[in-house]
């Protein structure tokens, strides 16, 4: 892989180079040097390969939450974990289940790379696959990955920080049984506390503007079983 990545450079163009060894060598410290890592590659699989079902997907984002204090300072522009392929639109995983991968991968900056047929894709994968406000969240310029902040009964909350004072917000429901469960917390609970005036909140997955919130304002929310509610938070004040 160093070799690989010295002839690359050498040529003069810009390429994006993948590396895998990470994945073989268990994805951790101290047998994975990030540092040396984002000297080399631009990304890299951390972990197991992904496969078409929802148990496979989960497992990544609890291996991703339970190993954050070393996987989240490794990222950054340039430099990425790849926690593995978008699988929406195969055969899998559920409509909701679909979001709850698209959601996470955009808070983990994740790569982006779609493993489905295109001639048969679905309607409701497009959809997904195809919301702005979520690859702009994924595309964030500032390129800091997110992290889990909280985790209570079947609920997971993931927080990443964007730019110009926005944030984004994933409220994962990884529960089986049952119908949607409410949710509700607040941005000073959730530890957004910035911008005094408060923000305003979009549902990104269902294309929703909620409202101006302020810190202590309760957010009423319902999450599916195995699904998620992707908040986009944009500061009612400046910070330019």
């Amino acid at each position: 892989y160093p070799k690989m990545s010295i002839a690359l450079n050498k040529t003069g163009r810009p390429i994006a180079y993948s590396c895998s060894w990470p994945a073989y060598e268990g994805g951790l410290p101290p047998k994975i040097n990030y540092t040396v890592l984002g000297d080399i590659c631009n990304l890299w699989r951390n972990f197991g390969d992904i496969q078409d079902s929802w148990e496979s997907v989960l497992n990544i984002i609890e291996w991703y939450g339970n190993n954050q204090d070393e996987l989240q300072p490794a990222a950054g522009p340039g430099r990425w974990n790849d926690p593995d392929m978008l699988i929406i639109g195969n055969f899998g995983l559920s409509y909701e289940q679909s979001k709850v991968q698209m959601a996470l991968w955009a808070i983990l900056a994740a790569p982006l790379f779609m493993s489905s047929d295109l001639r048969t894709i679905s309607e409701d994968a497009k959809h997904i696959l195809q919301n702005k406000l979520l690859i702009y969240i994924n595309q964030d310029s500032l390129g800091i990955q997110g992290q889990r902040i909280m985790q209570w009964r079947h609920f997971e909350v993931w927080k990443r920080i964007l730019f110009n004072g926005q944030f984004a917000i994933a409220v994962m429901n990884n529960g089986t049984d049952g119908m949607p469960r409410p949710f509700a917390t607040n941005l000073a609970l959730l530890g957004i506390l910035d911008c005094k005036e408060g923000y305003k909140i979009y549902d990104v997955l269902e294309q929703v503007f909620l409202g101006d919130f302020a810190l202590d304002t309760t957010i009423n929310i319902q999450v599916t079983p195995t699904g998620v509610v992707l908040l986009f938070l944009r500061p009612l004040c400046s910070f330019t």
